[in-house]
């Protein structure tokens, strides 16, 4: 059995049609819209590939028009983002992110899993990054039913193991951070997991972009992260 999770794919469609890994089942960690060009498209692919998508803080933020929670880094970023995005998206598609689950558990072949965007108990806007402290990572995982929890929001590749429970976060699809300028996600097989990076048209993005109502100045920006991995 092969599993395949992604996401932070953030209208990246470049990013997202990169990654050609056939799987047996496809999950989704939420974060499918705002800062890239294309929403629609990136919506309607992980719509249709997935077994199961949970909400991210600006697949919240857009389809409820509420704050994103972000960094004071990226703030400006995702507010010019996201009234582009808006502006696409129509209302049913802002329906269908409104209504998606902040956690969701399933059992496979025994293994018992837990996806969400931000933390186990599906708040969005909380950052465990890969150098958390592990008594951090024990309060959040107390309680937990799982065997291994994927949750994304970093945009920062993870793996790490809290006595019989694994955390992987994915990294991001469509926005590194982590300095490596490719699209990342997560597959596990038969009770292995890896982290895989492939390379996608940066340019066809950069483009994309341009032909948003983006101000330019925020296009420079999202241009520099898209090459660098970050910022």
């Amino acid at each position: 059995m092969k599993v395949l999770i992604i996401s932070d794919i953030h209208g990246n469609l470049a990013a997202l049609d990169a990654i050609r890994e056939e799987a047996d089942k496809v999950f989704c960690l939420g974060d499918i819209v705002n800062y890239g060009p294309y929403p629609t498209a990136c919506l309607e692919r992980v719509h249709d590939l997935t077994d199961g998508i949970v909400r991210g803080n600006h697949d919240n933020a857009i389809s409820r028009d509420v704050d994103c929670g972000c960094s004071i880094k990226y703030k400006e970023l995702s507010d010019a983002g996201k009234i582009y995005t808006k502006g696409i998206l129509n209302k049913d598609e802002k329906d269908y992110l409104a209504n998606l689950p902040v956690t969701l558990h399933t059992e496979i072949n025994g293994t018992r899993f837990l996806f969400s965007h931000g933390s186990t108990g599906g708040d969005m806007y909380k950052y465990l990054r890969p150098d958390v402290s592990q008594k951090e990572l024990e309060d959040e995982l107390r309680g937990i039913s799982a065997d291994i929890v994927f949750i994304g929001h970093t945009h920062l590749p993870m793996v790490r193991k809290i006595h019989d429970i694994i955390v992987v976060n994915p990294g991001s699809v469509g926005q590194p951070r982590d300095g490596v300028p490719m699209a990342s996600y997560a597959v596990w097989e038969d009770g292995s997991i890896s982290i895989k990076r492939v390379p996608y048209d940066i340019e066809a993005t950069v483009k994309g972009l341009q032909g948003t109502n983006i101000p330019p100045q925020h296009v420079k920006t999202l241009t520099k992260i898209l090459k660098e991995g970050g910022m």
